[in-house]
């Protein structure tokens, strides 16, 4: 893959298969390990994203350019009535390129599709790149309450 010409008018975003999950598993440990440490609802969804992720109502995508997995994001359905925008991530070497973007606006294009009306989600202050994306998209900060990981430190949320 010739990394300095990929961009996001060059990515495939394609729904999420069994097949992925290792990719699914791989792009995400690789972001949270750099900046933070695996908590044990990672591991928990990284190692069945059908059950926590799909069969509650939610979906994955996944960014290919030339082939491989370079990206991926999912929308979460929670008990407690919210959507969340979650596991976004993106190869070290594709980042800057407006993969991710694509990806979150494609997850946001298909949940308003589903008739989703709010979307939320939550991350942290340090990630200023994706803060950036994030208020690209219409995500406003909101109190961040509870939160499930101790990285957390800044919820948002768009109305769709």
């Amino acid at each position: 893959m010739n990394n300095q010409t990929t961009a996001a008018a060059d990515i495939d975003i394609i729904d999420y298969a069994p097949q992925y999950q290792p990719d699914f598993r791989r792009l995400n440990e690789e972001w949270i390990t750099r900046y933070f440490e695996l908590e044990p609802a990672d591991h928990i969804t990284l190692g069945d994203p059908q059950t926590h992720i799909l069969d509650p109502g939610g979906f994955i995508l996944l960014a290919r350019a030339q082939g491989s997995i370079v990206g991926t994001g999912a929308l979460l359905y929670n008990p407690d009535g919210n959507w969340k925008l979650a596991k976004m991530a993106v190869t070290d070497q594709m980042q800057g390129r407006g993969i991710g973007y694509t990806l979150c606006k494609a997850i946001l294009d298909r949940a308003r599709t589903m008739g989703v009306k709010r979307v939320e989600l939550v991350s942290n202050r340090t990630l200023l790149p994706a803060l950036h994306v994030y208020g690209k998209l219409g995500f406003r900060e909101i109190p961040l309450g509870t939160v499930m990981y101790k990285r957390g430190d800044i919820k948002m949320a768009v109305d769709l």
